[in-house]
Parts: structure tokens; sequence; C-alpha cells
């Protein structure tokens, strides 16, 4: 199903401010012009600009038109060890995963983003890759990649709570003991702004993860890339 021209609007919009071209106390263009400038009828335009100002991109004022404000942004956590699920709904909101790649044993890549030892190449990993949503709006792509070392059946059974933490430390006593992070901006592709529902192009925040664990040669890797149009990520460790 074609997306709606409005909802296409308020994404380009909301880019535009979140990287800097609209700054805060810019004024936007006039209906008229966002009507020429992105070819779409005047009902979408206020529809959209409707919408943005609800999620407090802007405000409207008489005489002066759209004027670009902070975003009223929501802090979740997202980054505690605690796991995506219980961070979030923890702050009263609902979660949702959609699992891309189901837990599978797989070669570990060549170029993988952290160091790894000779013990963890050699026994290959459990990848798995998820869309977290909250609200039923997808703000993280998460691939995770795990040394596939004592770890029985992780890749047929179901979840505890469907969270992957709570799986480790509950049914084979994995806890966290330290973090390892590496953050970039990077610019979503044509894949990745499918499942963010973004546009091309979109700013994203990329975090790769090192997570030690009390197992000798067990540590937890996860890239993340994450949306924060909506939602800033917070790190609670």
């Amino acid at each position: 199903m074609e997306e709606p021209l409005y909802r296409k609007l308020i994404r380009d919009i909301k880019n535009q401010i979140i990287v800097g071209v609209y700054k805060e106390g810019d004024i936007l263009p006039s209906e008229h012009e966002l009507m020429g400038i992105h070819n779409v009828t005047r009902s979408t335009v206020r529809q959209a600009l409707g919408e943005i100002a609800k999620e407090g991109y802007i405000i409207k004022k008489q005489g002066l038109g759209s004027v670009v404000t902070n975003p009223r942004r929501k802090t979740l956590g997202l980054l505690s060890v605690k796991g995506f699920s219980k961070a979030v709904s923890e702050k009263k909101k609902s979660v949702k995963t959609v699992m891309i790649h189901k837990p599978r044993v797989q070669a570990w890549k060549e170029d993988f983003f952290y160091p790894i030892s000779d013990i963890e190449r050699s026994a290959g990993c459990i990848y798995l890759q998820r869309v977290r949503c909250v609200e039923d709006e997808p703000v993280m792509l998460e691939e995770t990649f795990i040394p596939n070392l004592n770890l029985p059946k992780l890749c047929s059974l179901p979840f505890e709570n469907g969270s992957l933490f709570e799986t480790l430390n509950v049914r084979y006593q994995l806890e966290i003991t330290n973090v390892e992070e590496d953050l970039r901006a990077v610019l979503a592709d044509e894949a990745t702004a499918a499942q963010l529902n973004t546009t091309v192009g979109a700013p994203l925040l990329l975090i790769y993860f090192k997570f030690h664990t009390n197992r000798d040669f067990l540590n937890v890797y996860s890239s993340l890339l994450c949306n924060t149009g909506d939602y800033s990520i917070g790190n609670k460790l």
C-alpha cells in the first residue's frame, strides 16, 4: 500500500529539523511554498503541519507561521542492560519486537566490529536481528552476536518474557559485568529506512556494544541503528 503523502511530508520536515536545516526559532516556508517544494496540495500541507505541531517540533504563531521549537523528546533508557523490553515497559510504554532473523548459528563476519578471541571465532556465533518498536513505532534495528559456547537450545526455545538478556540470565546464569560502546552518526540506506520507517539519508545513531559477562570468552555483541527522531537514547547501565 502506497504511503499517504502527508506522512511522507511529516517525515521530510521532521528530518530537516533534526539535522539542522531548520533550527529552533526558524520559520518554516509558508503553506504555499511547501506546496510547491513538495508538489502536494494545501490540505496535505496543513494535515502534515498539524501533526508536526502536535509532536512539538513547531508552534504555529499568528502573523509568523510555523516556528521551529525543541521537540518534546522522550528519553526511555533504551540502552539499559536490563534489556530493551524491560527498560521501555518501566516507562509505561508498549513494546513490540519484530524478528527479522530468528536465532541461528553462523560464522563470524571477517570484518567484525570488535576484536574477538580465537575461542570465540572457532565456536561460531548465534546471530539474530530484530526491529524494536515503542508504541508501534520502530526505533531500533538490532543485530546481536553471541559466541556459540554452552548455550543449548538458545536457537529453538522462546525467550523468557520476550527478553534475550533475561533468557541469558535465567536459563544460563549469564550476567553482564561490564560494557564497552562505540557511537557514531550514519545515514539511513534504503533497506534500513524501510525497516525503521524513515527516509533514505535520514540521520541515525549507530552504536556498537560489547557486553562482558561472568563467563570467560562469552561476550554479547550488539550493533544498533537507532532512529532518534522521536525518542532520545538514554544510557542506563
